[in-house]
């Protein structure tokens, strides 16, 4: 008689109201979750500007070069608890869920389109993601930093056409045209703790993880949580909590565009 013992290990990343970062970040999630073995020699993303600058970058004036997924920690100097270059752990994971609505934007939405592009499976949980494959270099003048989008992105697949997001395969349609991914539709919960496994969205990942199965699609695609400035277009559920059009971002500033 054999005896055969089957162990799973899951990863769910609860990225709801993450509205992006710095990409090189983003890299090292990616990285800590896929390993070396999946990533060795991909592109996390490749910076591309416009036809006028197929080289090299206008910011930076180096040589355009892509976005590798990143095994080593890279951050600010003055960060108390890594210090830069320390190696970074990692899963090994041939999948992943991520929590989503539609706050959760650009650097965010990189970490599911680049681990796509290495064929890593993404199952997505929630809402339509924001739609935002761009970014750009904060730039100060004076008291105020200006954020005007300068580039775009695509994955080691060579895609990043995702301008409506990411959505659930079981998303309710609406006029927007999102990229569907694995999972399951899902509303924010409000009446549970994040973490509880009772919450809407992390009961229906731990759910859709032993079946396969989602519960009855309670969520559209890239709406709730939009502000009418970015989606003039179209309805909206405004989510009135504290937020800001400077959290959306995929940022690459100068000292970590490597």
């Amino acid at each position: 008689m054999h005896l055969i013992l089957e162990f799973k290990t899951d990863l769910i990343i609860d990225i709801r109201y993450n509205g992006g970062g710095f990409l090189q970040m983003a890299s090292q999630v990616s990285y800590m979750i896929a390993g070396a073995a999946n990533t060795n020699n991909k592109i996390f993303e490749r910076t591309i500007f416009n036809d006028q600058h197929p080289t090299f970058n206008p910011v930076t004036g180096r040589r355009l070069e892509p976005v590798m997924f990143t095994d080593e920690f890279i951050g600010f100097a003055d960060n108390p608890g890594l210090t830069p270059g320390t190696p970074l752990p990692s899963l090994n994971l041939e999948r992943v869920y991520l929590l989503t609505t539609s706050s959760t934007c650009s650097a965010s939405e990189a970490i599911i389109n680049g681990l796509q592009g290495i064929d890593v499976e993404v199952i997505q949980i929630g809402a339509g993601t924001c739609g935002k494959p761009y970014g750009f270099y904060a730039t100060d003048n004076c008291d105020t930093t200006y954020f005007t989008i300068q580039f775009t992105g695509e994955n080691n697949k060579g895609f990043g056409e995702y301008s409506d997001g990411f959505a659930p395969q079981n998303t309710v349609n609406n006029e927007r045209l999102p990229v569907r991914v694995a999972g399951c539709a899902v509303a924010d919960d409000f009446s549970h703790q994040l973490g509880d496994p009772n919450e809407a969205l992390l009961a229906a990942a731990l759910n859709y993880r032993e079946t396969q199965s989602c519960p009855s699609a309670t969520s559209t695609a890239s709406q709730q949580g939009f502000a009418p400035a970015l989606l003039a277009d179209t309805p909206a559920v405004i989510d009135t909590r504290a937020s800001t059009f400077a959290q959306q971002n995929k940022i690459l500033p100068q000292d970590q565009n490597r």
